[in-house]
């Protein structure tokens, strides 16, 4: 995917990388290889902000090369 990166720092100062997936469903389909009773539509990575606000990464199930990142407004 054009505007994302997936990898792990390893405790040893190497790195681990999930390369060579264009898309959010070569991505998905490394990430959980066993069968599913349905295939996930995404991964939704979320986390809360020290202000409070929502930040998702969405990756879609499918051959689109681009993450959505979606930011909370303040209220």
């Amino acid at each position: 995917m054009k505007n994302f990166r997936v990898y792990a720092p390893l405790t040893t100062g190497d790195q681990m990388e999930l390369k060579d997936c264009e898309t959010g469903r070569q991505l998905i389909s490394a990430l959980f290889s066993h069968q599913w009773s349905a295939p996930p539509r995404s991964i939704v990575i979320e986390s809360t902000a020290k202000d409070g606000r929502v930040v998702r990464i969405v990756i879609a199930n499918d051959d689109s090369d681009v993450v959505k990142v979606l930011i909370e407004e303040r209220s």
